[in-house]
């Protein structure tokens, strides 16, 4: 099957990723270590969402 791109599921989990890493700096006032926790689990989220997707 290989890998085919989908720019309308990517474009929404972009859009996605960039609003929840921005509210999660907005949420912890400027904490960076929380925000790059937080960016690291949303990426895995996002990037597990996009694999599930690939696969149905």
């Amino acid at each position: 099957m290989g890998f085919e791109f989908k720019p309308k599921l990517s474009a929404i989990l972009a859009v996605i990723h960039g609003a929840s890493v921005s509210l999660a700096y907005i949420v912890s006032q400027g904490d960076i270590t929380t925000t790059i926790i937080w960016l690291a689990v949303s990426t895995g989220i996002t990037a597990g969402l996009s694999y599930y997707k690939e696969k149905e």
